[in-house]
C-alpha cells in the first residue's frame, strides 16, 4: 500500500493509505500507518476514527521502541486490538519471546489462538535439514494449516490435530496451549467458567463459545489474541482475516461518538437511528495534482450523499461534496454515497481540514463539534529560501498545501531575518517535506540547516504576573482604536497542569447543570493553547445603574471568575470573546528573548473596559496582545528583563534496546555526554516469568529457531541473538541528533531506538547565554 515515491525509496511507511474490501460478507476499511516516530501523526489521526487494530509485531525483533507508543496510543483511544506476530518464517524468529514481551513491555493480557507450525526439513531457505516454518496450528479448532506454496498462499488445507496425529509432541504442545486458552479466558469470562465446571474438560469446549468469550473480551480491551504468520508468503494472512471478523467490533459496537454542542452540553453522535442527520470527521487531507483537495472523512452518523451541501462547524463554512470517493491506496472509484461508520473521500472541499467536523448545510446544530485530533508541536525547524522572487507565490502556496496535508509541520515567519521557517517532527520529517516541495510540487527552492525548535517561558514555577491596568489609544489610517484590559499571566510548572484544571472544572460544570446555555457558551473554561492555557470568562451582564447594584455585580463576577465589559460597546460578547484570544495567542506566539512560542502559561482576562465605536476587535485584539507581552516581561517584578524569561528545549522519552553486554557503554553516554536521565533497565530475560502474573499466566510455546542465553541447545542458536534490554531514559533533543550513528558505534551496529516528545524542560543559564549569543549573532 506504500505509494508515494519517498516511501518506496526508502523502503518506509510515511503516510497513512486507506483501502476497502469484502470478506465474508463484510465490508472492512483498512488504513496501513507508518511505524516511525516522525509520522506520529498519520497514526494519531488513524486511529482516532478506526474501530478496532492489528498490531503487526516481526517475529525476529519482538516488541520494538515504536510499538510501545504506538500500542499507547491505541490504548488512550481505547481500541481493541489483536495481535500478529508476522515474519515466523525467518532465521531468529521467536513467536513465545514475542508473547511474553507483550506481556512484559506493553502491558497487556497475551492470548495465544495459533502455535507456530515448526517442522525440519526443506524450508523457504532451501536448506533441508533446518527447522522451518511451514503453517499454523489452530489452538481453537484443534487443526493443523497448511498453505500451498504453488497457489501462493490461496490454497490452504487442514488436517486434524488429535492422538492419531503422527507428531505426537506437537499435538501434546497444542494440547497445552488449549487447557492455557481455556483456563485463561474462564479467569476473565463467567461463561466460560460456567461451561467448563459443567465439562470438565478443557478439549470439550466447543469452538463457538470460545471465540465468542474471546470477542467479548477483546471489545473490552481485556486480552489481545496473538496469531501468527509469514505475509510475504502469503501464510496465516485468512485466519487473521476471520479474527478480524470474529474478534474486532463493527461501529455499532463501539461507544457512541461524543459531540460538543455550542453551549457546551455533550452529545452521543452515530445511536440515533437511520433519521439521525449527517455527523462525519475530516481526519486527513491529501493534495492532489489533478483533483485538487482530497478530504478523507469517517461519517459517523446519517448518510454523505454526492452533491450535498455540507456545514464545516469547525471553521463556520459552508462547502459542498462535488464528487465521493472509495480509496484502493492510491487508485480510486466514484461513489454516489457514504453510508454511516464508513471511511470516504471528499472531492471539493476548500477550507475543511484534519480535525473538522462536517454536518448536513440544513442541520440546526451549527456549532456541534467532534472531539478533533491533538497535533504535536514541531520540534525542528529549516529556513526555506525560494531560488528567486518569482518563486515566492509558488512557494508559498505550495507550504500552505502541505501544511494542510500534515497538520504536525508548522511554519513561521521570522520577523527579524523575513525567512520562512518549516518546523517538522524530525530530520526525516522535514527531509520528506523538501522533497515533496521540490518533486511534488515542482517549487524552486533551497532548505536551510535544521535547528531545533525552543519555546520561551516565564522564569520561575508558579509565577505570577499582572498588568492590571492597560490602555491602547491609537489612530490607524485616519481611525481611533481605543481599548483597556487587564491580564494576569501565571507560568505553570508542567503541562499536565492545564490537563488537570481543564478536566476538574469541565467536570464541576457539567455536574452542576446550574448554568445557563448562554452563560456556558461564554464562560466555557480554559482552552488550550500550544501548551498555554486560555481563561476568557465574559458575561453579557450590564452593570447596573445605580451603585448599590453595580457593587453587587461586581462581587458575583468576582466570586464566579467572570468579567463584565465596562464602558460602551456594541458588540457581541462571542465577538468580544474572540478579539481577545485573538491578542493573546498573538502575544503567547513570538517570545521575547529569541522569537521562539511560548508555553506552560495561563492567561487570565481580568477586565475589560471598551470605548463605544473606537474599541473595534482590531483595537482589542491590539490592546491585549500588548497586555500580555508586557506581563511575560515583567515577569512578576516590577520591571521588563530577558532574565524574567527562560528557554525551554524539547524533551525526549528515549527507549533503546541493546545487547546486555552493551548496557554499561549505551547507559554512561546516555547519563554522561548526552545530559540524560535513566528511568528504568528492563532487566527481564527472555526466560523469565511475570512476576505480576498472579490473576494472568501467560502461556507462550518453546521457540526452535531462537536460543537466549542459557536456554536448552536444542534450539539452533543464532549468531547475534543475544538476549536484549530496553534502556528507558529522558534526554534533551539537542543531545540526541546524530545518536543514530553513535549507538551504531557503541554496540557495533546492533543497537536501535526510537524517541518522541514528552515536554519541554527549562534550559541550564549558561546553555542559554550560548545559545542566545549564537542565535543573534553577538
Amino acid at each position: 500500500m506504500d505509494y508515494m515515491k519517498q516511501e518506496r525509496e526508502r523502503g518506509i511507511t510515511i503516510t497513512s493509505a486507506a483501502i476497502t474490501f469484502g470478506w465474508k460478507d463484510h465490508r472492512i476499511n483498512l488504513i496501513d500507518t507508518p511505524g516511525h516516530v516522525d509520522f506520529t501523526i498519520e497514526v494519531e489521526r488513524s486511529i482516532r476514527v478506526l474501530d478496532g487494530a492489528v498490531t503487526i509485531l516481526d517475529a525476529v525483533a519482538g516488541v520494538e521502541a515504536q510499538t510501545e507508543t504506538v500500542w499507547q496510543q491505541a490504548a488512550r483511544q481505547g481500541i481493541p486490538r489483536i495481535a500478529f506476530v508476522n515474519k515466523m518464517d525467518r532465521a531468529g524468529a521467536g513467536f513465545g519471546r514475542t508473547v511474553r514481551e507483550m506481556r512484559s513491555r506493553l502491558g497487556c493480557r497475551p492470548v495465544v489462538v495459533q502455535i507456530p507450525l515448526m517442522e525440519a526439513g526443506k524450508n523457504s531457505t532451501g536448506n533441508g535439514n533446518e527447522v522451518g516454518f511451514n503453517g499454523v496450528v489452530d489452538v481453537l479448532s484443534m487443526e493443523v494449516l497448511r498453505w500451498d506454496s504453488d497457489s501462493k498462499g490461496a490454497n490452504i488445507s487442514k488436517q486434524a490435530l488429535d492422538t492419531s496425529y503422527p507428531d505426537q509432541e506437537l499435538y501434546q504442545e497444542a494440547v497445552k496451549a488449549r487447557v492455557a486458552l481455556v483456563e485463561q479466558l474462564a479467569a476473565l469470562d463467567e461463561h466460560i467458567i460456567e461451561l467448563f465446571l459443567t465439562l470438565e474438560d478443557h478439549m470439550a469446549i466447543e469452538t463457538k463459545d470460545l471465540q465468542a468469550a474471546i470477542r467479548r473480551l477483546t471489545l473490552s480491551s481485556t486480552i489481545v489474541p496473538v496469531l501468527c504468520g509469514a505475509s510475504f508468503r502469503n501464510i496465516g494472512v485468512q485466519p487473521l482475516m476471520d479474527s478480524v471478523v470474529n474478534y474486532l467490533p463493527s461501529p455499532e459496537e463501539r461507544p457512541a461518538a461524543v459531540g460538543r454542542m455550542a453551549d457546551g452540553k455533550l452529545v452521543e453522535i452515530g445511536h440515533g437511528g437511520i433519521k439521525e442527520r449527517l455527523c462525519a470527521l475530516a481526519f486527513k487531507v491529501v493534495h492532489d495534482t489533478r483533483r485538487g483537495p482530497m478530504v478523507f472523512v469517517r461519517v459517523y452518523a446519517g448518510q454523505l450523499n454526492e452533491r450535498a451541501q455540507l456545514w464545516n462547524s469547525t471553521t463556520h463554512t459552508k462547502e459542498r461534496a462535488n464528487k465521493l470517493l472509495q480509496m484502493y491506496a492510491m487508485d480510486v472509484e466514484e461513489i454516489p454515497h457514504i453510508t454511516k461508520g464508513n471511511i470516504g473521500v471528499i472531492l471539493g472541499l476548500k477550507d475543511t481540514r484534519t480535525g473538522d467536523t462536517l454536518l448536513d448545510a440544513h442541520d440546526p446544530r451549527k456549532g456541534l463539534a467532534l472531539t478533533g485530533i491533538k497535533v504535536p508541536s514541531p520540534v525542528f525547524f529549516a529556513s526555506v529560501e525560494p531560488m528567486s522572487t518569482s518563486d515566492e507565490k509558488p512557494v508559498e502556496e505550495a507550504i500552505k498545501a502541505l501544511i494542510r496535508e500534515d497538520p504536525s509541520l508548522g511554519v513561521r515567519v521570522d520577523e527579524e531575518t523575513g525567512q520562512t521557517l518549516l518546523g517538522g517532527m524530525g530530520e526525516l520529517h522535514l527531509e520528506v517535506a523538501k522533497e515533496r516541495l521540490i518533486s511534488d510540487f515542482k517549487v524552486k527552492a533551497e532548505m536551510g540547516r535544521m535547528r531545533i525548535s525552543f519555546k520561551e517561558t516565564m522564569r520561575g514555577a508558579g509565577v505570577v504576573s499582572q498588568v492590571p491596568s492597560w490602555e491602547y489609544d491609537r489612530e490607524v489610517l485616519g481611525k481611533r482604536g481605543r481599548a483597556k484590559v487587564g491580564i494576569s499571566v501565571e507560568r505553570l510548572e508542567r503541562m499536565e497542569d492545564v490537563e488537570d484544571t481543564k478536566a476538574v472544572e469541565m467536570s464541576e460544570k457539567e455536574k452542576s447543570g446550574k448554568k445557563n446555555n448562554k452563560e456556558i457558551e461564554h464562560h466555557a473554561g480554559p482552552e488550550e493553547y500550544d501548551g498555554n492555557e486560555i481563561i476568557i470568562s465574559l458575561t453579557e451582564q450590564s452593570p447596573s445603574t445605580d451603585e448599590a447594584g453595580a457593587q453587587a455585580a461586581s462581587e458575583r463576577a468576582a466570586m464566579d471568575g467572570t468579567v463584565i465589559p465596562s464602558g460602551a460597546t456594541d458588540l457581541p460578547i462571542p465577538m468580544l470573546r474572540t478579539a481577545v484570544k485573538n491578542g493573546i495567542c498573538s502575544a503567547l506566539s513570538r517570545g521575547p528573548l529569541l522569537g521562539f512560542a511560548q508555553t506552560h502559561l495561563r492567561v487570565r482576562l481580568t477586565d475589560l473596559h471598551l470605548y463605544g465605536g473606537d474599541s473595534t476587535p482590531a483595537a482589542i485584539s491590539s490592546c491585549v496582545s500588548a497586555a500580555v507581552t508586557e506581563a511575560i516581561r515583567l515577569g512578576g517584578n516590577t520591571s521588563a528583563s530577558d532574565s524574567n524569561s527562560v528557554l525551554l528545549e524539547p524533551i525526549m522519552d528515549v527507549r533503546v534496546e541493546v545487547a546486555e553486554k552493551d548496557v554499561g557503554t549505551v547507559i554512561g553516554d546516555i547519563s554522561g555526554t548526552r545530559r540524560g536521565r535513566v528511568l528504568s533497565l528492563d532487566g527481564q530475560t527472555t526466560e523469565d516469568t511475570e512476576s505480576d502474573e498472579t490473576e494472568f499466566q501467560v502461556y507462550a510455546p518453546p521457540d526452535p529457531t531462537y536460543t537466549a542465553p542459557g536456554a536448552s541447545s536444542s534450539g539452533s542458536g543464532i549468531p547475534g541473538m543475544a538476549d536484549r534490554k530496553s534502556i528507558q531514559a529522558q534526554v534533551p533533543l539537542s543531545s540526541m541528533l546524530g545518536y543514530d550513528a553513535a549507538l551504531r558505534a557503541l554496540t557495533g551496529g546492533t543497537g536501535k531506538f526510537s524517541m518522541e516528545v514528552i515536554g519541554y524542560g527549562e534550559m541550564d543559564f549558561d546553555r542559554q547565554r550560548e545559545l542566545i549569543k549564537e542565535m543573534r549573532g553577538g
